[in-house]
């Protein structure tokens, strides 16, 4: 499995990094940004199975991504 994380606010996304990792070590994390012009991108790059999208980011909203 394989997954991104979009959460704007660093200190959070660090600290679901690390509870993924020690929670579900077999998953992958391909990519962790900081907006949702690059999840989009992260999203059409990796083709994750999960993707943990924050709902408030800069650029586009988690709800916003095209192709969700």
């Amino acid at each position: 499995m394989k997954a991104i994380i979009a959460e704007d606010e660093i200190h959070l996304a660090d600290d679901l990094q690390r509870r993924l990792r020690r929670l579900w070590p077999e998953l992958e994390i391909a990519a962790v940004v900081h907006d949702g012009v690059a999840a989009n991108a992260a999203l059409a790059e990796h083709d994750p199975d999960v993707a943990f999208l924050d709902i408030r980011m800069p650029g586009l909203s988690g709800l916003g991504i095209p192709g969700l």
